[in-house]
């Protein structure tokens, strides 16, 4: 009854959050916006599942779950209000076996509800799945080789075939569900990992100019070596081969849209200090892909560069108070229309600049802007006020602020208002509360509010609202 009651007031508070939303015409992917700038929570959905599944179980079958239901309000890009609920349901099983074999499954039913005349082209009313979130099966080869043929290996083998999540160093190459085989060494001092795999073919394209972009092709190939033998750092090289099978419904024959792209990143993470902790990360992409009105094989050089660093410091102090700085930077190209599309993209004749992955780094809630043409400075902080287990449990308060620059004045970012040739994209900051109440129900509220800067014709303020109940069972 405890929880019940818990439950029910959270809803209440999550209800009375939510602000009456305007119910002009949306653009076209408002959809994808919101998916953009809530992707921070869904990678934290993510890490609790995972933290969940019990492992080094001789035999056993498992199963749980979580249901989120949440709230989003926000400005999109023509700065006109829009909201909608979504009810997210994830339902997970495990069998292991000998703590040598693992079968994992998790689903996911989503019925997503915009307030009226806030879709755009999407259904105001829609219920997708379930449909397989993650699956594989995973196979400790070297346990195996131990328990079965009594052979000892000097490292730890594993290999994993399925639908899995893959992110490699701080994500900003690829951080995405794949159906791919995996594969992981580990020596002690030098750890390693290959995979290759596909992408999900219901997935959007990056590349929403493709003719039938609700649905996308690509291959991803990559190998990832990191080094253990340097005390509190770990320095780690990875190269990702991306390329693109995706077909146009319909066809057109005055523009392709093939965008094959390979990266190569160098980047290190560990201590600088007993309370300080730092990750950074330099990527090099090359490839080659369509400019604006190119057709056939006709395509041009992309040499793109991205660079992401971080600091954390822990201050010794009852509420566990964290501060950090980060600085990120994409390349982009002066000479582009769009930011991420071949139509309007790059201008045939000229190298693309532009960095363009397949991952995420977080520029901010309300701006939510791909890694592409970017740069920032972020400020952010932590603390713990409240932490009593056995009473309503714990509470993190945190707040970021980010300077927003264009990487090339020029060139376009992925929101398509920032056409002025300036750098100046504006400030924003963002304030969020995690209230873990029981082991089991955790309350979650973010906002940001975005400051637009010379980049846009209009400087009017824009919001972001995202809260969410997490029961998990």
């Amino acid at each position: 009854m405890r929880l019940l009651h818990l439950v029910t007031a959270a809803t209440a508070c999550v209800a009375l959050l939510a602000p009456v939303a305007g119910a002009q015409q949306p653009p076209l992917q408002r959809g994808d916006e919101v998916f953009q700038r809530t992707y921070f929570f869904e990678k934290e959905v993510r890490d609790r599942l995972e933290a969940a599944v019990p492992s080094k179980q001789p035999a056993l079958v498992e199963w749980g779950g979580m249901y989120i239901p949440s709230y989003t309000y926000f400005n999109d890009t023509n700065n006109e209000e829009a909201s909608l609920t979504v009810q997210d349901l994830r339902l997970w099983t495990q069998i292991t076996l000998d703590d040598v074999h693992r079968i994992f499954a998790r689903g996911r039913l989503a019925y997503t509800d915009w307030s009226d005349g806030d879709s755009g082209v999407h259904p105001e009313h829609d219920l997708e799945g379930m449909n397989l979130e993650v699956g594989y099966y995973e196979l400790d080869v070297a346990r195996a080789a131990e328990k079965y043929w009594g052979a000892k290996w000097p490292f730890q083998m594993q290999a994993r075939g399925g639908r899995q999540y893959i992110e490699f160093g701080r994500g900003l190459v690829l951080d995405q569900a794949l159906d791919a085989g995996l594969f992981t060494i580990d020596t002690g001092q030098i750890g390693f990992t290959g995979f290759a795999g596909r992408n999900i073919e219901s997935q959007n394209n990056i590349d929403v100019s493709v003719p039938g972009f609700t649905h996308s092709r690509r291959t991803f190939y990559g190998a990832e070596v990191r080094y253990k033998g340097i005390p509190r750092h770990e320095p780690y090289a990875y190269w990702v081969l991306q390329r693109d099978w995706s077909e146009e419904r319909p066809e057109n024959p005055a523009q392709d849209y093939r965008y094959d792209s390979h990266y190569y990143a160098v980047g290190s993470r560990g201590q600088l200090a007993p309370r300080t902790q730092y990750e950074l990360e330099s990527v090099w992409e090359f490839g080659r892909g369509a400019a604006n009105g190119q057709i056939d094989d006709h395509r041009e050089r992309v040499r793109g560069f991205a660079f992401d660093a971080e600091v954390d410091h822990y201050l010794k102090h009852p509420m566990d108070p964290t501060l950090s700085l980060e600085y990120a930077y994409a390349s982009g190209d002066g000479d582009r229309l769009n930011a991420t599309n071949a139509f309007q993209g790059n201008r045939a004749g000229t190298v693309d600049t532009s960095f363009l992955g397949f991952g995420y780094v977080n520029s901010g809630l309300a701006l939510g802007a791909r890694f592409t043409n970017i740069q920032f400075v972020r400020l952010g902080g932590r603390v713990t006020p409240y932490n009593k287990k056995a009473a309503l449990g714990r509470l993190d308060v945190g707040l970021n602020y980010f300077f927003l620059f264009k990487s090339d004045p020029g060139g376009p970012i992925s929101d398509p208002t920032a056409v002025e040739d300036s750098s100046d994209l504006g400030q924003e900051v963002d304030v969020f509360c995690e209230w873990r109440i029981l082991s089991d129900l955790s309350l979650s509220v973010y906002y940001g509010r975005l400051y637009p800067g010379q980049s846009f014709p209009d400087r009017q303020p824009r919001d972001f609202l995202f809260t969410a109940l997490t029961i998990s069972f």
